[in-house]
Parts: structure tokens; C-alpha cells; sequence
């Protein structure tokens, strides 16, 4: 939800959430997702949305590979057998067997959670994983169990390495959250790259031209073209140049690949397949706060920090300096309230696909917003 340099006052029609996963768990159903983990796909796809993570919401399931397609060529198995690699009270290692990526993460993320309950925390890799979404949905889960969480994939690259013109890394995101006493948990959800790709698709629906610092072309100088993937341009690092720290996000991006991709077994994103097989290695991890200090301690002196960082004049035009977490549960309220914002585009292939399906598309709740 953190300003991209796209935002504007909301003209879009708004969608009830609850349709919206109703919708989406009868496509998946319509693929031979079983009943339950449709609904925790539908769950995971549509909380992004809620909280204002479009890149990464529904408007993927009609044609990101991860989803639709992906079952249609069969390159996400909707019925997966999770194998256990490797395993000791605090750990795992899973081969997801291709299943649907936002299954497969919840899953193994309520596995850390329960070994966290039990030995105190709980690490999970996944090996031949698939697309699992937003990052932060899976940390959040241990902030509801009184947990710390973490959540990282690595992904094919789409980006530069820091002073290059090759790819080296994907997005490869770092998801961490933790309680606050008595109000919004810390929630980040951050790329490793200036930006995430979704954040390209956005900007191509709504015909926008890219920021300077998020992407370059071939022979790496800016571009604005929010279809330059396509064209053998690629996204630049967090911090996007040599001068502002680019090898900070490089760097980053890298420890992802090397706790998801290496450590999971699937090996570096570097070397993984592109096209029909869009394979993740994951990683998950979860931990009791009792282990190091009184769990009412900590989330009073999360409130504490959190409450002082609030409280920081903002510089002109900031409304409000907030931690990571608020502008999403600020998202969560609106469109719970008035309904998901969704571009012409993302309906229109939603209308088809659910014409595909047989599942009618859910008629709009009203037409602009309040935020």
C-alpha cells in the first residue's frame, strides 16, 4: 500500500470481498482444487487485495502461470502430495510436488507455527514450489499466535545485478511481522528489487509510465515503458543505482535466493526454469518471544516504538509518518467497508475466465471510493 508514484484518487469499480472469494474458490474448485484449499487459496489471493497489495491480489488468477494457466498446462498441481525431505522438531524440508503455491505456503507456515508452539520455533523450507502470493499474509499468520513470523521465496531473475546489465535475482521477497499491544501488528512485505514486477502490470493497465529507478532496458539506462520486461529490460535492485545503494537490495535479494532457493535444494533462481514452470524455493520460519523476553513486555515496547514513530513530524504532503503494517489495515478498513478496487482489465479477464469456468463474475458494489 506504500506510495508508488501510480496512486490517485479511486474511480474504480469496487468489488464485496467476500464475493470475491467466493468467486475465486469455485474456479479453483473448477480446476480440481479440493474444497478446503480453495478456500485458503481464495483467502490468501484476496486478502492482498484487501490490504492494498494489488500486484499480487486476483487480478493474477486469469493469467499469471501460477494460477489459471498454470493448471490449464499443467505446470501447478491442484491435488499435490507434500513430501517431508527432512525433519526435526524445529525444522522441515518439503518438496511442494508443483502444488498451488498459496496452499502449499499456508500449510507449511502453520507447520512452523505449530513447532514453534512446541520446541519454541520452527523453520520449514519448500523445495519445486509454485507463485504463493503476498509474502506477509504467511508472517502475519504467527502474529495471531502470539509468534514472530518470517516468509522469503526467490524467484527466476527479472533483475539486475547492482552495477550490471544482466539478471541475477528475482523479486525475491522478505515478509516479517510481530505483535503490538493493543493495536496493528508490524507488518513488512518488501521486494528486493526498487520494486515489485506486479507493480509493472499495474502500471500497463492503467497506462502509466514507470518512475525513474525502476526499471532499465537491455543496455540497463531508464526506462518508463511499463512492458519492458517483455523486451529484455529488467528491474533494478532496491535502492536502484551504485550511488543510492543498489548493492543493499542485490545484496538482499541474494540472501533470499540463498535461504529459499540453495538451502530448499531447488538451487539458485539463477538456474531455475522460466516459461511453462515458474518453480519457487520457500522459506518460513516462526518463533515464540518467550524464548528471549516476557511476550507482554515485548508487544507493550512494540507499542511504545511504534506510538513514537507515529508521532515524528511528517515532511509536506505526508499526511502522517506510519509504521509497516498501517497502510495496509488502513486498506483493510476502506475496502472491507466499500469494497475492492479493481481495473477495467482485471474484470473483463475475470468475466472471461469465470465464463470459461462456469462461475458467474460477482456484480459490482459501487463505482469509486473513498480513498
Amino acid at each position: 500500500m506504500a506510495w508508488t508514484g501510480l496512486d490517485e484518487p479511486e474511480t474504480r469499480q469496487r468489488f464485496d470481498a467476500s464475493d470475491l472469494r467466493g468467486f475465486t474458490s469455485a474456479v479453483l474448485q473448477s480446476y480440481g482444487v479440493p474444497a478446503d484449499d480453495a478456500e485458503i487459496g481464495s483467502d490468501v489471493l484476496i486478502d492482498a487485495d484487501l490490504v492494498g497489495i494489488e500486484s499480487h491480489g486476483i487480478a493474477h488468477l486469469p493469467w499469471h502461470i501460477g494460477y489459471a494457466p498454470g493448471f490449464e498446462s499443467g505446470a501447478v498441481n491442484p491435488t499435490p502430495e507434500i513430501r517431508v525431505l527432512r525433519e526435526t522438531p524445529v525444522s522441515a524440508a518439503w518438496d511442494g510436488d508443483g502444488g498451488f503455491g498459496t496452499i502449499v505456503c499456508q500449510k507449511a507456515m502453520s507447520a512452523c507455527i505449530e513447532k514453534a508452539k512446541g520446541s519454541g520455533m520452527g523453520m520449514v523450507t519448500v523445495r519445486n514450489g509454485r507463485h504463493f502470493g503476498a509474502a506477509g499474509y504467511y508472517a502475519h499468520m504467527a502474529v495471531e499466535h502470539d509468534l514472530i513470523g518470517m516468509a522469503m521465496c526467490n524467484v527466476p531473475p527479472i533483475a539486475v545485478a547492482a552495477g550490471g546489465k544482466g539478471r541475477a535475482f528475482g523479486t525475491n521477497p522478505i515478509a516479517m511481522a510481530a505483535p503490538i499491544a493493543n493495536g496493528t501488528p508490524f507488518r513488512l512485505d518488501i521486494a528486493t528489487t526498487a520494486v515489485a514486477g506486479g507493480k509493472l502490470e499495474i502500471a500497463g493497465r492503467q497506462g502509466k509510465p514507470l518512475p525513474e529507478g525502476w526499471a532499465v532496458d537491455e543496455d540497463g539506462e531508464h526506462s518508463d515503458d511499463p512492458f519492458i520486461m517483455r523486451k529484455n529490460g529488467a528491474l533494478l535492485p532496491l535502492g536502484s543505482t551504485l550511488t543510492t545503494s543498489s548493492h543493499k537490495g542485490y545484496g538482499l535479494g541474494l540472501m533470499v535466493d540463498i535461504m529459499s532457493g540453495v538451502l530448499s535444494g531447488d538451487g539458485s533462481g539463477l538456474f531455475a526454469p522460466r516459461g511453462q514452470n515458474l518453480v519457487q524455493g520457500q522459506w518460513f520460519a516462526a518463533w515464540r518471544i518467550d524464548l528471549f523476553c516476557e511476550p507482554d513486555e515485548f508487544k507493550s515496547s512494540m507499542k511504545k516504538m511504534a506510538d513514537a514513530i507515529r508521532e515524528i513530524e511528517p515532511i509536506e504532503g505526508v499526511g502522517q509518518v506510519v509504521i509497516p503494517g498501517d497502510p495496509e489495515e488502513m486498506a483493510r478498513a476502506d475496502r472491507s467497508a466499500h469494497g475492492v478496487p479493481l481495473d477495467e482489465e482485471t474484470i473483463e479477464q475475470l468475466i472471461t475466465l469465470g465464463e470459461q469456468r462456469g462461475v458467474p463474475f460477482p456484480a459490482p458494489v459501487s463505482k469509486g471510493g473513498t480513498s
